[in-house]
C-alpha cells in the first residue's frame, strides 16, 4: 500500500516519533551520543510493536543514508528507507486521523514487516562495515538500530505465525527487507498480540 508521503507527512512522523528527530542532532553534533543514550534509544524501540519500529527505524536510516552519502551503500540504505517510509507512513497516518482502511491491505502489508526489518537491518550491517571508524557516531546508532530491527523481526515472525498470517508466495520482494511498536500507536495493529506499555 505505496502512498505519496508529502514534506507535511514526513514532518508528522518525525514530531511522532521524536527519535528520528535526535539521530539527526547527534549525527550532526547537536546531541551526545553516550551510554545514556545508547540506553534510552534501545528502550524506546524496544517498547515499540514491529510495524511501529519498521516505520520508526526507516526515519531514523534516511538521515544516516544522508550523513554517510559519501558511502555506496548509502545509495540503497536510502532507497529501502524511503520505500518503507511510503508504504508504512501513509498506513499510520491514515490509522492516526481514523481512515477506514482495508482488512485484506492490512493483512497483506503486516505479512512484509519482518521481510522489511531484515532488509533494513543487513543495510545498516553493511553500512557499519563500510565506515571506516567503527566507534563513530554513525556506526554506533547503525548498530543500535540493526540489532533492534533484528530483534522485532523475530518478535514480528512469532506474532504473525500466530496470527496465521503468512508472506504471500507471489509477492515481488524488494531490495532487502525487516519488523516492533506500541499499543494503540501502531500503523497495523497486531491485532490481541500488541505489547503492554
Amino acid at each position: 500500500m505505496k502512498t505519496f508521503i508529502t514534506d507535511q507527512d514526513r514532518a508528522k512522523l518525525h514530531a511522532k516519533f521524536i527519535l528520528p528527530i535526535v539521530v539527526d542532532n547527534m549525527l550532526q553534533d547537536q546531541e551526545t551520543l553516550d551510554d545514556v543514550a545508547e540506553y534510552a534509544m534501545n528502550e524506546i524501540l524496544s517498547e515499540l510493536c514491529p510495524d511501529t519500529a519498521l516505520l520508526c527505524i526507516g526515519l531514523c536510516a534516511t538521515h544516516i543514508a544522508a550523513h554517510t552519502a559519501h558511502l555506496p551503500i548509502s545509495r540503497a540504505l536510502s532507497s529501502q528507507a524511503e520505500a518503507i517510509i511510503e508504504e508504512y507512513g501513509g498506513l499510520w497516518l491514515a490509522h492516526d486521523t481514523g481512515t477506514p482502511m482495508d482488512p485484506a491491505a492490512i493483512c497483506d502489508q503486516l505479512s512484509c514487516i519482518p521481510e522489511d526489518l531484515e532488509a533494513l537491518r543487513d543495510l545498516l550491517e553493511a553500512t557499519i562495515s563500510a565506515l571506516e571508524e567503527s566507534h563513530s557516531i554513525a556506526a554506533i546508532l547503525c548498530d543500535i538500530l540493526a540489532l533492534q530491527a533484528e530483534t522485532h523481526c523475530q518478535l514480528a515472525t512469532i506474532e504473525l505465525e500466530q496470527m496465521n498470517i503468512r508472506p504471500p508466495n507471489n509477492k515481488q520482494k524488494r531490495p532487502h527487507s525487516a519488523v516492533p511498536a506500541a499499543t494503540t500507536d501502531n500503523i497495523i495493529p497486531f491485532p490481541h498480540y500488541a505489547r503492554s506499555q
